[in-house]
């Protein structure tokens, strides 16, 4: 079964003027502003396929993350059109610590990086403009001329990183590659991914789309057709030392080789349609059960205690602010919001989850289905770090409890340093002391509702 295609780009590089900001975002805990460089453009690219007569709308931006109210505003509005129905539109950051800090949730900038509210107005305004041009992308997609073509899938592999976690864990290097063909047997256009942190730069304040905008354009260069990269389940998937600019473009060419060696091989396995596709929404609590009263009294005596000993210009000082504020409001959320997706086509399903999840989720994922499955990350939103039970339960023995959320011993509060500090979440996901996750936990929670999707 043939499906109709078309594909649409947008340079979404803030410039000044117009975009009232140029901060940065991917690395805390100081300011990171931008101020006219730009080693590779950033950019946001749209495929729509047509199965019959409906369209499947992929979009895929280098943005650090999608909040959840970015992605519930790009969605309104293309929704009330009636241009795409909510399950058949997904929504893709890249992920690079280069690109434009997005939104004022979360990540919080104020906690993160200790921004005036002038600033965050700023922020505000930068996000509004590439908000607004990725929705007209969608719609200037939708109007191009469609191209009937074929679908076929393969992976190849590339070692562009390591796991930062421990040394014992998952290293993802499968490259999956869907391709699109013309039925006239031309090469229309290729998506491809990893599952690699984008820090391979380093921290500094140059723009650049990282390892996956050299890889897109080395197969863009050599193929002449669009390539479309998307991010995996790279939670703790790093990009390989020394980061330096230097290495952006060795991981990307490594990246973008493999891509184009596997694409000149004929392994590919028909994809077909049509197209089923679904979208879910889970809770994930977190462990302190907050509700109690007793409990959110211990928790508001902890960050008072982290307001008297820390500082104005530590996060955590920042954030335990917020959290006060939270609890006197009676505000402090109790859970993750977490989206879930899945198209299942003829010969591969693809599964695509919210927010950062950690490697094992792959692993995991693709273990207990049986099908050919390709999951990907930082989908639709993004807000928090995703962990597997073990090293939820682990903390701060391992990586510090950044990916877990706690360390120093407390799974009560967001540990020092952690990514529920950013995040501006009260504290790490719910976890059991258990090898195998118990009913209620992340990893159940997730895996539970994935398999489900992917089942029915």
């Amino acid at each position: 079964m043939s499906f109709e295609a078309a594909v649409g780009e947008a340079d979404i590089t803030p410039v000044h003027p117009p975009y009232p900001s140029l901060w940065m975002g991917g690395y805390g805990w100081s300011p990171r502003g931008n101020h006219g460089a730009i080693a590779r453009r950033l950019r946001a690219q749209c495929l729509v396929l047509w199965d019959g007569d409906v369209p499947k709308v992929l979009v895929r931006a280098d943005l650090i993350s999608i909040p959840r109210d970015v992605n519930q505003a790009i969605r309104g509005a293309l929704v009330d059109e009636g241009l795409v129905a909510d399950e058949d539109l997904m929504l893709l950051a890249s992920h690079t610590h280069s690109g434009a800090l997005y939104g004022d949730t979360r990540p919080n900038p104020n906690v993160m990086m200790g921004l005036t509210q002038a600033d965050v107005d700023a922020v505000n305004g930068t996000a509004n403009l590439i908000t607004d041009a990725l929705v007209q992308l969608v719609r200037d997609t939708l109007e191009l001329e469609r191209t009937p073509v074929v679908l076929g899938y393969a992976e190849g592999e590339a070692k562009i990183g390591h796991n930062r976690v421990a040394d014992d864990f998952a290293v993802l290097d499968t490259v999956p590659v869907l391709r699109l063909d013309t039925t006239g047997g031309d090469l229309f256009a290729v998506v491809f991914g990893a599952a690699c942190h984008p820090v391979s730069r380093g921290n500094d304040d140059v723009f650049d789309g990282e390892f996956p905008a050299v890889a897109s354009e080395l197969v863009e260069n050599a193929l002449g057709v669009p390539a479309l990269f998307v991010q995996g389940a790279c939670g703790d998937q790093e990009a390989n030392d020394p980061h330096s600019p230097a290495t952006t473009v060795q991981l990307g060419t490594v990246l973008g080789q493999a891509v184009v060696d596997l694409l000149g091989d004929d392994v590919f396995d028909d994809v077909t349609g049509p197209v089923a596709t679904a979208m879910t929404e889970v809770a994930l609590p977190f462990h302190n059960d907050t509700d109690d009263p007793a409990v959110l009294a211990a928790v508001r005596a902890k960050y008072e205690l982290r307001r008297e000993v820390l500082g104005p210009a530590d996060p955590n000082w920042r954030h335990a602010g917020l959290m006060l504020e939270q609890i006197d409001a009676g505000e402090l959320p109790t859970s993750m919001p977490m989206p879930i997706q899945c198209w299942r086509f003829g010969g591969l399903s693809v599964l695509a989850l919210a927010h950062e999840p950690l490697s094992s989720y792959d692993v995991r994922l693709r273990a207990a289905f049986p099908g050919t499955l390709w999951v990907m990350g930082y989908a639709n939103e993004c807000e928090g770090y995703v962990a597997d039970n073990e090293t939820l339960r682990s903390g701060g023995d391992l990586h510090s409890g950044y990916e877990a959320g706690w360390n120093e011993g407390d799974p009560t509060i967001a540990g020092e340093g952690s990514y529920c500090i950013s995040y501006a979440w009260p504290g790490p996901l719910k976890f059991s002391d258990t090898v195998t996750p118990a009913a209620g936990t992340t990893e159940r929670i997730v895996m539970d509702a994935s398999l489900g999707l992917l089942s029915s």
